[in-house]
Parts: C-alpha cells; sequence; structure tokens
C-alpha cells in the first residue's frame, strides 16, 4: 500500500505527490515526516503542530529599591550642588554691598566732636551689630542734634537688644514727644516708671503731660514725685519751676516742696520741655 501523506492541518489522507490538502488546502512541504499510521481501534492521533524555538536574551528585572535609590543620589547631588552656587553667589553679593554701599548721610547739626562720635559709633555697630552701647551712643548724638525719627529707629535697636535700659525708654519718649505724637510719648514714660516708680525724669515728663492737658494736680504730684525721687543734677530747678507755674494756676500761695535748698526761679512758660533720661549730654 503506497504511502498516504496526511495534512497536518486536518489530517486528510493525501496522495504520496500531493502539494496541497485536497480537504483544506493546506499545503503540504516537501520532506514531510512519514504519516502516522492509525492505532488501535482505527483512530489517527491529532497532528502536533511545529514549534519554533528561538533563542531569547534573558531580561533582568530592575527593582524598585534600586531606581529610588539612585533617585534619591541624584537630588542630593543637585541640591548640593545648588547650595553651593547659592552660597557663592550670597558671600559676591555681601561683597559687592560692601565695596559699593552708600557712605551714611551725615548728621544735620553735629559739630565736629559730635560727627567724631558718630564715625566711631557707626563702626563699632559694623563690627558687631549687637553692640548697645555704641548703638545708644549714636542714639544720643542723635538726640542731642534733634534728629529725632532717626534717634528713635537708634533707641529701638537698643531697646531690642536690652529693654531694661529705663534711661533709653524715657529718651525714645521725649523723641516722640518732640515729634507731636504725645500719646506715645506718654506710653514710653509710663513703661519707664513701671520698671522704676522713681525715675525722676520719667516723673518729670509725665507732668509735662497732664499740665499742657490742664491736669494740674495730677502734674504737681507727679513733680513732687520727682522733687523727693532724687533728681540729677540740674532738674531740681526745673522742677521748682515747674511745681512754682502750677501752683500760681491753681492760685495756691503754699511754697513747692524744696529739692537741696535751692531757690525757685521763674519766668517759664506754662507747660514746660520735658527732659532726656541720659546723662552726659
Amino acid at each position: 500500500m503506497a504511502h498516504e501523506l496526511r495534512c497536518p492541518s486536518c489530517g486528510h489522507p493525501n496522495t504520496a505527490g500531493a502539494s496541497i490538502c485536497s480537504q483544506c488546502n493546506f499545503p503540504l512541504r516537501d520532506g514531510a515526516p512519514a504519516p502516522i499510521e492509525p492505532g488501535p481501534g482505527g483512530s489517527v492521533p491529532e497532528a502536533m503542530p511545529e514549534i519554533d524555538i528561538r533563542r531569547m536574551r534573558p531580561i533582568r528585572p530592575r527593582r524598585p529599591a534600586d531606581a529610588q535609590q539612585q533617585l534619591q543620589t541624584q537630588l542630593v547631588v543637585v541640591l548640593g550642588g545648588m547650595a553651593v552656587v547659592i552660597g557663592i553667589l550670597w558671600v559676591a553679593w555681601q561683597g559687592f554691598q560692601r565695596n559699593n554701599a552708600p557712605a551714611p548721610a551725615p548728621v544735620e547739626g553735629a559739630n565736629a566732636r559730635q560727627l567724631a562720635d558718630i564715625d566711631l559709633a557707626r563702626n563699632q555697630i559694623k563690627a558687631d551689630s549687637t553692640n548697645i552701647n555704641a548703638q545708644i551712643a549714636l542714639a544720643n548724638v542723635l538726640y542731642d542734634t534733634a534728629n529725632w525719627p532717626e534717634a528713635i529707629i537708634r533707641y529701638k535697636s537698643a531697646l531690642r537688644l536690652d529693654p531694661t535700659r529705663v534711661t533709653t525708654v524715657v529718651d525714645m519718649g521725649v523723641c516722640y514727644y518732640n515729634l507731636s505724637d504725645v500719646p506715645a510719648a506718654e506710653t514710653l514714660f509710663t513703661r519707664a516708671l513701671a520698671m522704676d516708680p522713681r525715675q525722676p525724669t520719667a516723673l518729670y515728663n509725665l507732668g509735662i503731660v497732664a499740665e499742657n492737658r490742664g491736669e494740674l494736680d495730677k502734674a504737681l504730684e507727679f513733680y513732687h514725685g520727682a522733687m523727693q525721687a532724687d533728681p540729677p543734677q540740674g532738674m531740681d530747678e526745673a522742677l521748682n519751676v515747674a511745681i512754682k507755674r502750677v501752683m500760681d494756676r491753681l492760685g495756691r500761695k503754699a511754697p513747692a516742696l524744696g529739692s537741696q535748698g535751692g531757690g525757685m526761679p521763674g519766668g517759664m512758660p506754662p507747660g514746660g520741655t520735658p527732659q532726656g533720661g541720659g546723662s552726659g549730654r
């Protein structure tokens, strides 16, 4: 019996020389394997399809942890580089500011000695901005030359460093008073008095504020309190004048309290002038 060529697709028997399956037109290859003989019972096993096995390159999976660590390393490097650049730019900017900073404005009304004191204080502040004594020294010269707004700025800088400086509080209050900001001045005088109830300059200045407001009895109380609080040299004379002035306005003839046996010069206009709390100016 001639060998039959079975179709690998449908299993239909074809003649040995057939090129396509007569049943399903499936192409029949030359040199095909020998036909499969029927098994027991006449059944023909189903033809197994050919498998084309190709060589494949193995792919190593990337672990997420490695990718995250790599990203973190890159971020650290980038941020570190940015920090270095920012640091260099900051140093360069500071150098530029130092080399191109405008000269401080001259202090109006300052004499040669005061200008020397200003230069000294400014140099000390430039070397150490926390030098409170230099801040107060500069503020005092500004006070003495009636540069009230600039003096206030310096007094505030000093009080931020040491808020317990009572005379500095009083001096800043006088600056506000001379700028016609009486409520701010009164607040500062009261603040100084809360820090030291026997602060004579604060008591005297509160007397001036009360007298100008027409509160004569209250003013007289403040003046008497200042007279009894060991006022600095020169203030006793101003207190005698203020007390006599208020007594005259009240129509009282009783003598004012004495300070140290001094007389009572008169002629000072009502209201007087607040005094600073510092000394040596």
